[in-house]
């Protein structure tokens, strides 16, 4: 007879929000984890610690480049690394040791170690063998290395050991232009680093629309980030001082010293020593585990969820995978909306979207109209000195008033993005979004005024 109605293995977003989730639902619950603390890699060595930091180095940027505009002298400030490094640590305990309370609380059995399928219905971890009805799989993923280099963590990095050096460097390559690298880049070079970008595509953060690309790079620029885009990273030297890194441009090969290389080129499933070819779990050519449309693998008895199936790399997209997954068990109908799935970039300003890019709606030849409104014309935005062109950006049915996708570029572009992310989950239309009311000022009302604008006209601008 099985231990467990459920196994859930992987203590990350997906896998602790599963467990929560399946005990609430009555199902004896079982969360797996081989690491000494709950959370994955989010709470870990990913969102959460990037974000303590990020906050920090707000704080030391918003002093310096806008406190002359307020009459407030910032000379003189002294940045204590490792007492930041340490009150970051805190901020991780706190929250992993939050998810533990929360196990607790919902009689989630926690078990330590590295878990390995014996069968369909079995797991070896350590010592134990576990038994369960079903199994959720949510080991996450892990960051992609060159082979030519490597990561060592101390002069080659992945964001795990960005995110955990003993002092500030002078100089940071960073290889790959998208989330990650932009925002641990944006990081450092608030704290003094010169910080240079390698990025092998033309634009960055691809995954975005084309205008935010060209406007955060702007705005990058500005900040003081340089950027070396069509450019392939070819090798990498280590050396007593540092690190060169040579790379190939259209105007030839380029050397880059720095003290540090950090590598950001993506991320890959994370399934080592599971044994899913004893249990007869198939997966893709690139290592991705293949689900069906309500996360059930090749076998019945076993489920997947977030970044080692696909898709976006997301948090939040991996929870709700898992709430669906767990609802699938007791016959309801939940479905994953992938159009609602929002992602955000956490540097300053923010960078948000959700929904279809407009390349997307160009190529499948749907009618749509674009609807932009500047932060610049927001009262709240002018109120706190705003000077950078943010923007938000709707595309919308032609035919409905219905929202296909939305961007955002501005301060609390995180926070904003909620409002359109519901738009689209529910089927709005921009009527709906412009009868709303926004308190003012807020930032805010630039959503506002940008549905007016699809409906009718703008009052502010």
């Amino acid at each position: 007879m099985a231990e467990f109605e459920v196994a859930i293995i992987g203590s990350g977003p997906a896998g602790y929000v599963g467990a929560i989730h399946a005990a609430q639902k009555g199902l004896k619950t079982c969360l797996i984890e081989k690491g000494d603390a709950l959370g994955g890699t989010c709470l870990n060595v990913g969102c959460i610690p990037s974000k303590a930091l990020l906050h920090a180095s707000e704080i030391i940027s918003a002093l310096e480049e806008e406190g002359s505009d307020w009459g407030i002298s910032a000379k003189g400030m002294d940045v204590n690394f490792s007492k930041m490094m340490h009150k970051k640590q805190e901020i991780i305990d706190k929250l992993t040791g939050g998810i533990d309370y929360l196990m607790k609380k919902n009689k989630v059995e926690k078990i330590i170690g590295t878990a390995t399928f014996l069968d369909a219905k079995t797991l070896q971890v350590g010592d134990r063998v576990v038994k369960a009805e079903r199994f959720i799989i949510a080991t996450g993923s892990a960051p992609i290395e060159l082979p030519f280099l490597p990561f060592d963590e101390k002069r080659i990095l992945s964001s795990t050991g960005a995110l955990s050096l003993t002092s500030i460097p002078k100089k940071l390559i960073v290889v790959g232009g998208g989330v990650i690298g932009l925002e641990l880049g944006s990081f450092y070079k608030r704290l003094g680093t010169k910080v240079e970008v390698v990025e092998f595509l033309e634009k960055i953060i691809p995954e975005y629309d084309e205008d935010v690309s060209s406007v955060y790079q702007r705005i990058l620029e500005r900040q003081g980030i340089a950027f070396h885009l069509g450019a392939k990273v070819t090798g990498g030297e280590v050396h007593s001082k540092g690190m060169k890194v040579t790379a190939s441009t259209k105007e030839g090969e380029k050397t880059f010293d720095a003290d540090h290389v950090l590598v950001c080129i993506g991320r890959k499933p994370y399934a080592e020593g599971l044994g899913l070819d004893k249990a007869g779990v198939k997966v893709s050519d690139r290592g991705f585990v293949e689900v069906d449309g309500n996360f059930r693998t090749s076998v019945d008895s076993i489920f997947a969820v977030g970044d080692v199936i696909g898709g976006a790399m997301l948090a939040h997209k991996g929870s709700h995978e898992a709430i669906c997954a767990i609802d699938h068990f007791l016959g309801k109908k939940t479905k994953m909306n992938y159009a609602a799935v929002p992602g955000v970039i956490y540097s300053s300003p923010e960078v948000a979207s959700v929904g279809a890019l407009e390349k997307d709606l160009k190529e499948k030849g749907v009618s749509y109209k674009v609807v932009k409104f500047p932060f610049t014309a927001n009262s709240r935005y002018v109120a706190i000195g705003g000077k950078d062109p943010c923007f938000v950006k709707y595309l919308v049915c032609k035919e409905t008033n219905k929202l296909f996708g939305a961007s955002i570029i501005g301060p609390h572009a995180g926070e904003l993005i909620g409002e359109p992310t519901l738009a689209i989950s529910c089927g709005l239309t921009l009527d709906k979004l412009a009868h709303t009311i926004h308190a003012h000022p807020t930032f805010s009302e630039a959503l506002h005024e940008a549905a007016l604008g699809g409906i009718s006209s703008f009052l502010h601008m």
